[in-house]
């Protein structure tokens, strides 16, 4: 159980706002590529990004003192780790994601009005469905967090003997190709939102695997009639099933049963909050973003999820531990 917080808790909690803002103006403002591999003076600075000297000396200095930038004799420059991260053209940029989260926050800050409807009060023009410069964002937003959670699931699952993977909602396809990576002998087919797979064509054309992945747009949630393909021995639907609310969720499941072979494997990749929904506390926040960008998403327990699978058809569902919090799952299609 959780410790109850005492008053000078809150009130630090209540802080933690502040060092995320002042990331994110860094970033509006083009900061970090304004100061690129140079040492400038806050007056430099200033000029590149046009700003006051004031805001800008009183930015630099909170970057400074966060960690995120070095400064010598009243001259700023980015850390290594910025250099990688934090700028446009670095070897591991994060940009996307900022892009993404700055989404988020504004979404957040319209949590009161969510939490009275029940559901997003985003407009259709600002969500990713919707928008392609969105879209383009959390596409790249997806690429640079998925790839990481996709190589886990590639070396922790045993899948040498599948050959045709369905990746439900793959977007750029950094899971796929990361069990294709493992998997030589596999080809892979991902299915998602039109818009989505505009925006992902690329990232899987300079991957390495175009050759092996090909892609079905569908709208596997909305359309009745849609078509996901046949004969897939193995299906993966990764942080797909928060996007939406019990009855969806039961169908798209469904459907993905009657794609696949005799023994076939399904694995689950998502959120898995405890049975009571109080713990881990990212997973409590994580179904607050669902409060505030969907209008019938959550995060769902192991046995949630299982009770779907079990009423699909599916059976031998299995909790996999090879993430920090729980995360993966696995069942197979079971034959009456």
């Amino acid at each position: 159980m959780t410790k109850p917080m005492e008053k000078q808790e809150i009130l630090d909690l209540m802080r933690t706002f502040q060092g995320p803002e002042v990331v994110m103006a860094a970033h509006k403002l083009s900061l970090f590529d304004a100061i690129g591999k140079k040492s400038l003076s806050a007056i430099d600075i200033s000029h590149k990004i046009e700003a006051s000297v004031r805001g800008c000396t009183i930015l630099l200095d909170a970057l400074v003192a966060l960690g995120l930038l070095l400064k010598n004799k009243e001259r700023y420059q980015n850390t290594p780790v910025g250099l990688k991260t934090l700028c446009s053209d670095g070897d591991d940029t994060i940009i996307n994601s900022m892009n993404h989260i700055n989404e988020l926050m504004e979404s957040w800050r319209r949590l009161p009005e969510s939490v009275l409807s029940g559901h997003t009060n985003k407009k259709l023009d600002l969500q990713f469905s919707e928008n392609s410069e969105v879209n383009r964002s959390f596409i790249g937003a997806m690429a640079e967090l998925g790839r990481p959670n996709g190589r886990i699931i590639a070396e922790n699952l045993n899948l040498a003997s599948y050959n045709k993977l369905l990746d439900v909602g793959g977007g750029p396809g950094a899971y796929c190709e990361e069990i294709l990576r493992v998997n030589p002998q596999m080809f892979g087919v991902i299915a998602d939102l039109p818009i989505t797979i505009e925006s992902a064509r690329p990232y899987v054309e300079k991957g390495g695997f175009a050759e092996r992945i090909s892609f079905i747009a569908a709208d596997f949630y909305n359309d009745p009639n849609v078509e996901l393909g046949s004969n897939y021995d193995v299906v993966l639907i990764s942080n797909v099933l928060h996007m939406e609310g019990e009855v969806q969720n039961r169908k798209l499941i469904k459907k993905l049963y009657n794609t696949m072979e005799p023994d076939g494997l399904l694995i689950i990749h998502e959120t898995i909050i405890s049975e009571d929904h109080t713990s881990p506390l990212d997973r409590t926040f994580f179904a607050v973003n669902m409060l505030v960008n969907t209008q019938r998403g959550n995060s769902y327990s192991f046995n949630e999820i299982k009770g779907w699978l079990v009423d699909a058809g599916f059976g031998v569902v299995e909790f996999i531990d090879c993430f920090e919090n729980p995360s993966l799952m696995t069942a197979k299609k079971i034959m009456s």
